[in-house]
């Protein structure tokens, strides 16, 4: 599984997942989109230009162009985990620490799932089930 954050989460989040991935079975890898991409590049360039099959986490609704971010996304095969509205009201150090909670259950999900977008809640549960969007 690879794992990009979009530009509206903090890189820094991005890369400590990626440290508490390290030895995780079957994730290949975790990049904050500035690992790959111009902070600013439009989302109609890099979801083409990232490849096939990747899981996306971020805060965007991908509404900006409607149908047409969607749809390149579903073309790609990304599977898309959006967090409520409610993430982006956090400081990063509250964000940090649930994305912590939810991350084992983010991982065993992506691994029964390909494509599609999933809503992460912000009030984390361990029986809580991700909401197909």
């Amino acid at each position: 599984m690879k794992f990009l954050f979009d530009a509206n989460l903090p890189p820094d989040l991005a890369h400590a997942i990626r440290e508490l991935c390290v030895g995780e079975q079957g994730v290949e890898e975790v990049v904050h989109l500035t690992d790959r991409f111009k902070g600013n590049t439009p989302d109609l360039e890099w979801i083409p230009a990232l490849g096939q099959g990747w899981y996306i986490v971020s805060i965007d609704k991908f509404a900006k162009s409607r149908g047409q971010e969607r749809e390149a996304l579903r073309r790609a095969g990304h599977t898309v985990y959006v967090m409520d509205p409610q993430w982006s009201k956090q400081r990063f150090w509250m964000q940090s620490a649930r994305l912590v909670l939810w991350w084992p259950q983010v991982l065993e999900h992506a691994r029964l799932t390909e494509g599609g977008s999933y809503r992460i809640p912000w009030k984390h549960s361990s029986i809580k089930k991700f909401q197909s969007l």
